[in-house]
């Protein structure tokens, strides 16, 4: 069902995103919430959830290679993944009713699913870089390769302990992928594709489009960055199953309004 007015953003905030390919709410979620999440997901990285598997946490390369002893577990993680579809706790925020909101206007439908989701570690010192690329680079299965991502700042997310970077503008590029990409990287932060560092306040969430070229460095700084990164699409996304190099995912779950027959 599509939307004819908006639920929660104006017109001009919708025009930037538009624009852009990426755009920050601040102080979105309550600071109870933001407690509530934060301790969710320290337990889910502890490995004191039973119902959370083993193969939805990620080491940081460091600790998987054995190059560094594991301390604490906690701050060994690098990512946690496909985790909402275990836990309540997480799918609640999931279905909060603000990103929600924000995405039907951003999407223009009311029918939503989650792709999937991601929670970024990024501990002190040894929380690592990530690269350059697009969402959709790699979920190159479902379409329209439209799809919006809500990061929620859990901790204070700062240039020094990794903050997200965008292009603005690179979801009109289209899909890009290997020496596609490579070549275009080093006129990064020149005329006329300028790099956005996007600092946010813990409670506050950037939304970016798939296709919108974004990377973070590594956390230099003693203070941790956790990022709960939300991936939604619309539900009459179609998953061409004739791609087979793209993440096996779980079974999508319906997020909002209406589902559809032989679509995602």
């Amino acid at each position: 069902m599509s939307i004819t007015s908006l639920n929660y953003l104006t017109t001009e905030q919708v025009d930037q995103f538009q624009r852009n390919g990426f755009l920050v709410i601040e102080d979105l979620l309550h600071q109870e919430e933001l407690k509530t999440l934060g301790q969710r997901t320290d337990s889910i990285a502890a490995g004191k959830l039973p119902n959370i598997p083993q193969t939805s946490v990620q080491l940081e390369p460091i600790f998987r290679s054995g190059e560094n002893t594991i301390v604490d577990q906690v701050l060994s993680v690098r990512k946690l993944y496909d985790i909402a579809v275990y836990d309540d706790r997480m799918w609640q925020h999931v279905k909060h009713p603000k990103i929600v909101a924000v995405i039907t206007d951003l999407l223009g439908v009311a029918d939503i699913k989650m792709y999937g989701d991601q929670l970024f570690m990024k501990a002190p010192d040894t929380g690592s870089a990530q690269a350059w690329h697009q969402d959709s680079a790699s979920w190159r299965d479902i379409f329209p390769m439209d799809l919006v991502t809500a990061w929620t700042a859990i901790d204070q997310s700062s240039i020094e302990n990794g903050c997200l970077h965008f292009i603005p503008g690179t979801h009109r590029w289209g899909m890009l992928r290997g020496e596609q990409l490579a070549n275009f990287v080093p006129d990064f932060g020149h005329s006329p594709w300028p790099i956005v560092p996007v600092e946010l306040r813990p409670g506050s969430v950037s939304f970016h489009h798939s296709l919108t070229l974004h990377m973070s460095e590594a956390n230099l700084s003693n203070q941790r960055r956790r990022g709960y990164a939300v991936h939604y699409m619309r539900a009459s996304s179609w998953k061409d199953c004739s791609v087979t190099d793209a993440p096996k995912m779980p079974p999508f779950k319906q997020v909002f309004g209406r589902s559809f027959e032989g679509r995602v």
